[in-house]
Formats: C-alpha cells, structure tokens, sequence
C-alpha cells in the first residue's frame, strides 16, 4: 500500500471500477485501511486531487478490498489522470448544504424536468464544489443528464432542501467531454515538444524578447487519421487554460465572394482581443491548399489572406497558430517554410508501448477482469498498424461484445435488472473476439484475402517454411536490422505460394496486404503508379506488416524501350521507389509470387530489392502422401499410410491444387449419397481431375 501522506491524507492510486461495483458516475470507492486512515465512513465525502494539485474533486466513497481508490466515470476527467497514476485522499468531513446554485444545463428544460432534476440531486445529497459537472439519472433505466453547478462560496458543499437553485440558460458545451492531456496516450514526447513551442510563447513572451529571438508562432501536425492530432489540440489547449478558438477549415470557407476572406480576418482580429489565446484548424489542407493546382480563384484568394495573417503574427505576442492534416502534400509550399509553420510534427501510428498505453485510458471506466487487464498487453502487440481511433473501436467492440454475451437470452426489463452484480465485467475472450473484428483503418480499402490460413496447415515444406519464417521475423523487427531485402516465390502453378506467404501473415501476427498485378492498372493516366504507392504507402502506415506482391510477373513486366505509352515503364518505376522506401524504413516484409519468374523486370529481382529466390516446387511422392492424408482426416477418412503411399505414386506430377481440388470432389460424391469419405471417393474422383 502507497505511504500515507499526514493524518488525514492518503496516498493512493486511481484504478478502474471493480467487476460488479455499483458506483455512481461521481463516486469513488476506498479500501476498509483507505477509510480507516483516513477517519471516513462509508458514504461520507473525501476530496481527491491529482499528482500536481491542478484538478480536484469531491466524491461519496465506498469501501473495496484493495488499496487502490476505484473512481467513477464522471472524475476520470475532472482529475485528470490515468490508470496507475498517484492520487491524493482527503476527507472533508460533513459537506454543509449549499446556500445557492447555479444549474447550467446542455439544453432548455421544461418545468417537469427541471424539478425532477433538482429532486434527484437533493435525495442523492450530491457533494458540490465550484465549477464540477454532475451527471443526474433521472430518466428511466439510469439514463441521466449532465450539468454543470457552480457555487458561490469556494468551499465543498452539498445539495439539500434548503439550496436555492438559480436555472441558468442553456450552453451545449456542458455536455462536451473534457480533454485533458490524461486522455492522450502514447504520445508523451509529441507533447513535450508542443509544450515547449506553445507553452512559453503563449504564458511568457516577455523570456524570448529577452533572448532577442522570436518564438514560433505556428505548428503544423500532419499524420495519417485516427492518430490523435485533433485531440492533442483540444487537450493542450485545455491544459493550458488559455482562450482556444477551435474550428475545421470548412466553416471558414463562405458562400459569397469575399466571405472566406472576412472569416479570416475576424477569426484572427477576435484571437488578438482575447491574447493569450490559440488558433487551431483542422483539416487546414482544405484551406491551404496548394494554389498551382487550383482552378478556384476564391480558393486562391483565400489562402493568400492566410499567408498575409500570419505574417502579420511576427508582430504580436500572445497567440500560435496550430494546424492539423492527413494531406501535408496537398498544402501551398508558402505555409511551410520559417516564419509560417516553422515546426511540422508527425503523428504517427503508436508503437506497442503507446497501445497499451491507449488501451488503458479507454478501458478505464470498464470493469475489467484482472485476466483482461493482463491480457491488454498481450493485445497491444497483436494490433501493430492500429490508430488511436482503432484502439478506441477496439475496446468499444470488447465491451459491446461482452454485453452480447452477458444478454444472451435475456429480454426487456429483466436485461437491465440481470446486468447489475459481480458477472457484470469485460473478460478476456471479449478482447479476443474484438480483434477478430476490427482492422486497422488504413487498410480497410485494401481488398485482402480474408480466410486465415495457419502455419500447420501447410503441409510438408519444412526447409523452406524455417527459412521463410526466419526472414519475415527478421525483417518485421523493429530492433533487426540485418534483412533489408524481400523474397521472390517461384514454382509451377497450383503449388501453394500464394497459400504459403497468406499463412506466413498468420505466423508472423502482422498486418497482410495483398498486391495483384492486374488490379493495379488503370485506363486513367497516372492512376495505375499512385495506386502502386498508396498500396505500399498504406502497408507502411500498417506496420508491421506484409505484402505481396501476387502475380509479379503482370505487375513488372519486363520494360521494352520501344514501348508507345510506357505505361509499363511508370508502373515498374513507381513499384523500384516504393520497394527502396518500404525497405529502407523497415517492418514491412515483400513477398512475391510469380510462376513465370522469366518476365519479371531484373531490376525488381536484384540484390536490394527482391532478391532472395526460393521455389515452390511440385510435391514429390512424399509430400503427396502426406497432402492426401491431411486433407482425407479433413473430411473425416483417416487414411492408412500404405493406401495414401499407394494414391500418392498413382499422381505423380501433381500439384497441391490438384490434390485439394481431389479430396474435395471425393467428400463431394460423399456428400450427395449421404455418407462418410471413403478411400473408393479418392480413386472414382481421379478421372474427374483435369489438369493442364
């Protein structure tokens, strides 16, 4: 257990509520020891503060078993802290009825609702403080509203039947969730660095005239989606407790000629009135973009105001301009040299620590299992390539997957009712089942096979599936920097390549992205080399991951110089860029498949690139025996080694698509007489067979 701070303050740590806890949304639940130190009954009110005694709340606890304090969902925003972070305890003693309230509610109330709000929150002598935001249920089912309360006196009161309560007018952004920068993980060294570029510059511009230097006065965030830009934007700008006009560049854009302009100039002139104050837009690429490429003379006119505006900034102190974007190719180079955007931050896709870290923060308010918090570690590694935005989707699934289970059979009233006690927790096979559904979003218009074929189920091939398997482990490690090559599969068709490298995704655990050379070309000029990059781009946004490039041989022909359109030509060169980027970054493992190697351009296959040769070749008399047994065992016929020796001579030259294309016309014939496999199918289905 933490040390004890002094004698009537506690040490402790916050922890998400315990499977089957009933805590309301701003409670929070102590250990008998917790209670005990601290002189507290069950019930009464102590007052929690965070590590750096910024935020505060007061909450009505409950005891628990362990040392840790439980907190409600309510406070994990008001205090501003993580799983695992130190908290402070003190109890307050017996909170006073409050003299006078303020409700600010997120919409106009009628009088029916507004009594039964205040019903609510004088029967549950709901503990107040200054500023706190309170969420009443007061619908039926547990459905509640949330207000904000502010008192005059600063000191922690309660509701009670003698508080004068004043109904202010409504404001939307009662009902906003407050971001702080506990609810962005994985992202600690991005945020050190905005605070130094923002912090300073917006709370001390007298220290950089002092130096006689000029702070930066904008930012540019630029990442694929879902990697947290926008967040990180409203979190700082809430840390630092300045004046943030937050806004997408679609509602600066006017409908009139001009209007954009003027949206411009009063968004900056109101940011200068309000100083210190921060000007965040989003997707600012619509806004900026490059104007060589635009037919639009608005749109031109639009992003020179810009231009002008921020060169204005040098002028003043007191505001920073932050911007974000998936698109920074699409931005007029004027915004990214010095004296505009000076620093260009990327936001990346989190590594296996930050997923964790973000699995924390969004399973915080579940009941978890304590099988389920060890297995979020397990899940962190398993989901290379996922955005926070994926993340965040993932743990939603496990607890709509663990709902589903535990209303399995359930109906109406009697779901709510059984929902409530100790098996009301999220469990591991519920993470389990998640993963099984959610993709990493970069990937989700990538056309990838999706049966999962494993390791065991390729047959035979143990040389080449060892070798195989050791240069994919090689290349998708972060740490492993000795394989910056991929591989080229050769052999007949039909004899498992394709299989081979879609069961080498499964072994290895990564993200597959599969690359046909046919699906590739397009009648559009241009459109066959982008799709060639944003494939390779996507796969490595996705890392670790795995493509293959199926069918290389239609993919990279090999280039005739006499060729009219040269469209091959493009499309080869795109594929050598892409190739050199991808391996040169790592954690992306290039698998081709060709059964004519001979046509492929030599330039792909060199040393560098593609240039590990292994081949697929037919099964010999061996592995036939062993294929025909594995498959026969498939559809239920364990076939005896002497009788599937006997079939394997009998096929000679065989390829493993004919074998399974042979068992699987043997369970057919089966299948329609209403019986079991036989080792007479596998011999009547032989004539069946045409091969090439």
């Amino acid at each position: 257990m933490p040390g004890v701070a002094g004698p009537e303050q506690l040490r402790c740590w916050a922890a998400r509520p315990a499977p089957g806890s009933k805590l309301g949304p701003s409670e929070a639940s102590l250990s008998p020891a917790g209670l005990e130190q601290l002189g507290l009954a069950e019930g009464e009110a102590v007052a929690l503060r965070n590590d750096d005694h910024t935020t505060w709340a007061v909450a009505r606890v409950h005891d628990h078993d362990d040392a840790l304090v439980r907190l409600g969902r309510m406070l994990w925003p008001q205090l501003a802290v993580r799983p695992g972070e130190p908290l402070e305890a003190a109890a307050v003693g017996d909170l006073p009825v409050a003299e006078s309230a303020r409700i600010t509610p997120p919409y106009n109330l009628t009088f029916n609702l507004h009594q039964r709000l205040l019903e609510r929150l004088r029967d549950d002598r709901t503990p107040l403080y200054p500023g706190n935001r309170v969420l009443a249920e007061i619908y039926p089912g547990g459905a509640g509203m949330l207000v904000r309360i502010d008192l005059a006196s600063p000191s922690p009161s309660r509701m009670g039947d003698g508080t004068e309560v004043e109904l202010h007018r409504a404001d939307v952004s009662v009902s906003e969730r407050l971001i702080t920068l506990a609810d962005v993980g994985g992202c600690d060294s991005i945020i050190r660095r905005l605070r130094e570029l923002v912090e300073l510059p917006l709370l001390r511009p007298a220290f950089y005239r002092r130096l006689g230097v000029r702070p930066p006065k904008g930012v540019l965030l630029h990442g694929p989606p879902g990697t947290g830009k926008t967040l990180i934007c409203k979190a700082l700008a809430n840390e630092l407790g300045v004046t943030a006009y937050r806004m997408s560049a679609t509602e600066l854009v006017g409908s009139v000629q001009g209007e954009t302009e003027a949206n411009l100039r009063l968004l900056f002139s109101r940011a200068l009135a309000h100083a210190p104050s921060l000007v965040m837009i989003d997707e600012f690429d619509v806004i900026a973009t490059n104007r060589e490429r635009l037919a639009s003379q608005s749109d031109v006119r639009a992003a020179s105001q810009l231009l002008t505006l921020m060169d204005g900034l040098e002028e003043v102190d007191g505001l920073i301009l932050m911007a974000t974007t998936n698109r920074i190719q699409a931005i007029d180079p004027a915004f990214r040299r010095p004296g505009r955007f000076e620093e260009e931050i990327f936001v990346g896709p989190p590594d296996e620590a930050a997923r964790a870290e973000i699995l924390s923060i969004h399973t915080r308010e579940m009941p978890l299992t304590a099988q389920a918090q060890d297995a979020i570690a397990a899940v962190a590694g398993e989901t290379g390539g996922f955005t926070g935005a994926d993340l965040m989707h993932l743990a939603r699934s496990a607890g709509l997957e663990a709902a589903d289970r535990l209303a399995s059979g359930r109906e109406g009233f009697e779901l709510a009712d059984s929902l409530e006690g100790a098996d009301l927790a999220v469990e591991p096979g519920d993470l389990e089942a998640a993963l099984r559904t959610v993709r990493p979003s970069v990937l989700r218009d990538v056309v990838t096979r999706t049966e999962r074929i494993t390791w065991d189920q390729i047959v035979g091939l143990g040389e080449l599936k060892g070798r195989l398997r050791e240069l994919g482990r090689r290349a998708v490690d972060p740490g492993d920097t000795g394989t910056d090559q991929g591989v080229l599969l050769h052999g007949p068709a039909g004899s498992g390549k394709s299989a081979l490298v879609h069961a080498l995704a499964s072994e290895l655990g990564v993200n597959f992205v599969a690359i046909e050379g046919s699906k590739v070309y397009n009648q559009w000029l241009g459109e066959s080399e982008e799709a060639v990059r944003a494939l390779f781009r996507r796969a490595a946004e996705a890392r670790p991951s795995l493509v293959m490039l199926d069918h290389l041989d239609a993919l990279a022909p090999v280039r005739a110089g006499e060729s009219g359109e040269r469209t091959d030509e493009r499309v080869v060169s795109a594929l050598l860029a892409s190739l050199d980027d991808v391996l040169a970054t790592g954690q992306v493992f290039v698998v081709g498949a060709s059964n004519r190697p001979e046509l492929i351009d030599e330039a792909v296959l060199r040393s560098g690139r593609l240039g590990i040769h292994l081949e697929v070749a037919n099964p010999d008399s061996d592995r036939r025996a062993e294929l025909l047994a594995a498959l026969a065992g498939a559809h239920g016929l364990q076939l005896d080694a002497d009788l599937a020796a006997e079939l394997a001579d009998s096929i000679g030259g065989w390829s493993a698509a004919d074998i399974v294309m042979l068992a699987g016309e043997a369970a057919s014939r089966a299948a329609l007489e209403d019986r079991d496999m036989g080792f007479d199918d596998l011999v009547d289905a032989l004539p069946t067979i045409t091969r090439l």
